[in-house]
């Protein structure tokens, strides 16, 4: 192998999975690991679609009372609704070769107020998460949602897609739909 060739991750579909989908997650990954150059990938498969409201959401208070933070926090995914997590870390960022590392899971079985303070630029300081639907194979419509962590910043975003002869883009939020486009073409 060229060692100046960066590795491409190559996310796999379960046999719930449109591959399809889940080629378009992996091709976005990879330009988002060309553009950011992070020291470490996220990629977490969710067991079906969530709306974009994932996006700046921190968990409950008080057991009731929703909270949307403007500091991104690790979303609140319940445990069980994870079906895979990879974590990847760069061995030489200036190559763009990443080795998959085993990790903690980033997603944990606890009290939803637990996790307002659990802050994702505290996870990871140069990192891109991305978070994909499931089951997409027998449904219509399809999600995903990136966070990037460059130090202090962050940078969250939300697409969506819809299903007829093929994916779609239907719906983004805090990504233009041109931005988008470009990244994946």
């Amino acid at each position: 192998m060229d060692a100046c060739r960066p590795v491409m991750i190559e996310l796999k579909p379960t046999e719930t999975d449109d591959p399809q989908f889940v080629e378009l997650a992996s091709h976005v990954l990879n330009e988002l690991i060309r553009v950011h150059a992070p020291d470490e990938v996220y990629a977490i498969q969710i067991d079906h679609w969530f709306d974009h409201k994932w996006q700046h959401f921190s968990g409950k208070t008080l057991g009731a009372l929703a909270v949307w933070r403007s500091t991104l926090t690790v979303p609140p995914f319940d445990p069980g609704r994870v079906v895979s997590q990879s974590h990847f870390r760069a061995t030489d960022p200036s190559s763009g070769m990443y080795d998959p590392e085993v990790i903690k899971p980033l997603h944990l079985d606890q009290w939803s107020g637990h996790n307002l303070h659990r802050f994702i630029k505290h996870v990871s300081s140069s990192g891109v998460f991305l978070w994909y639907c499931g089951q997409t194979k027998t449904m219509d419509r399809a999600c995903l949602m990136v966070y990037s962590v460059e130090g202090d910043e962050t940078v969250p975003w939300y697409a969506s897609f819809v299903k007829r002869d093929r994916w779609s883009l239907n719906k983004v939020k805090g990504i233009s739909r041109v931005q988008f486009v470009e990244m994946v073409a």
